[in-house]
């Protein structure tokens, strides 16, 4: 993704030029249709995902449990991490996403360190939350019993 266009994104404003630049190189656009779904559980949920355009809700088992907007942000990385592999993000009008791959921001964290901070920073992940993002796949949420048929 070009600099400059990743450097429009509001919610990416306190980065610099330049981390902008170390961090382009791993963004991948994605326009998605009002009307489509975009299944949390598939190859988005590996990725730390960034609303530029548009807006989205959450739905699980047919419920809406949560609104996404522009600066909003989603996959894996995200402190809103959704808790249910089945969630989706339906668009309710055209989104345009830029989303970074859990991959990709570890790779570039080995010669880029700062830019990721500023990069995970920006999008509302403190520093423990940044730190565990880093450190490999994240576990299961734990599930709790809350009754049981005798």
């Amino acid at each position: 993704m070009e600099t400059l266009r990743l450097a429009a994104l509001t919610h990416l404003h306190s980065l610099s030029f330049d981390e902008l630049g170390q961090i382009a190189p791993a963004a991948e656009e994605l326009w998605i249709p009002a009307g489509r779904r975009v299944l949390l559980g598939g190859s988005l949920n590996h990725a730390l995902v960034l609303i530029g355009d548009g807006r989205g809700v959450v739905r699980c088992a047919g419920e809406t449990v949560a609104e996404l907007g522009p600066g909003d942000v989603f996959g894996e990385l995200s402190p809103r991490r959704s808790a249910y592999a089945t969630a989706t993000v339906l668009a309710v009008t055209p989104l345009h996403l830029v989303a970074f791959s859990t991959r990709s921001v570890r790779t570039i964290r080995a010669h880029a360190p700062e830019a990721v901070d500023a990069l995970l920073a920006a999008c509302s992940l403190d520093a423990a939350d940044r730190a565990t993002a880093l450190s490999g796949p994240r576990p299961a949420p734990a599930l709790k019993l809350v009754s049981a048929a005798a």
